[in-house]
């Protein structure tokens, strides 16, 4: 999903792929305070910079994604749950997935059904599994799971973060780290699109 989004919302997301590329699944603090802030307080102008954004509910979606991957959870919150579409339900369940509230983060997955990144999500979960090497037996049952069905199950994927917070398996939890980020950047563009 290719998308050219406006200087400010590059600008970020250009911080956080150099400052937090990988964001940890329970996060105690925001990466950035700063960026806290900045984000916090910019309007849909200062993130548009003057785009025309055709959908407002896309449009916040964008600022609680960011929110998100800075590990601002709080802040991200406050803006996802007042994002009444699928897509704004997706945000608001990794918020609750990463505070972590599992069932209700399912809750909010409930309210997704079948999101359209979904496709996307597990071909670049299959490609990240393609560059692990010597997997530990754990990551090759996530492996054998993803490859075996053929729809991408966001309750499976909340069930391996909540057993990765106790397992000892450094390759589970660094595969779930790098979907989670492809996940982010799958929804920012998803959002970033529908909004303009």
């Amino acid at each position: 999903m290719d998308v050219t989004y406006t200087p400010a919302i590059t600008e970020v997301i250009e911080k956080l792929e150099t400052g937090n590329p990988l964001p940890t699944l329970v996060p105690q603090e925001a990466w950035s305070t700063e960026l806290t802030e900045t984000l916090a307080s910019s309007s849909l102008d200062d993130l548009f910079q003057g785009k025309s954004v055709k959908n407002t509910t896309f449009g916040e979606a964008i600022k609680s994604g960011l929110l998100l991957w800075n590990d601002a959870l709080d802040e991200s919150h406050t803006i996802s749950q007042e994002l009444q579409n699928q897509t704004g339900s997706y945000w608001h369940g990794i918020m609750h997935r990463r505070e972590p509230d599992y069932s209700n983060s399912k809750y909010w997955f409930g309210r997704v059904g079948t999101h359209p990144i979904f496709p996307a999500l597990r071909e670049r979960a299959l490609a990240v599994l393609k560059e692990t090497l010597n997997p530990s037996d754990a990551l090759a049952h996530i492996a054998e799971t993803i490859e075996t069905e053929e729809k991408w199950d966001a309750y499976q994927f909340i069930d391996w973060c909540q057993a990765a917070e106790n397992g000892p398996d450094a390759d589970v939890t660094r595969f779930l780290q790098q979907v989670q980020a492809e996940e982010i950047k799958l929804l920012l563009a998803y959002s970033y699109q529908n909004a303009v």
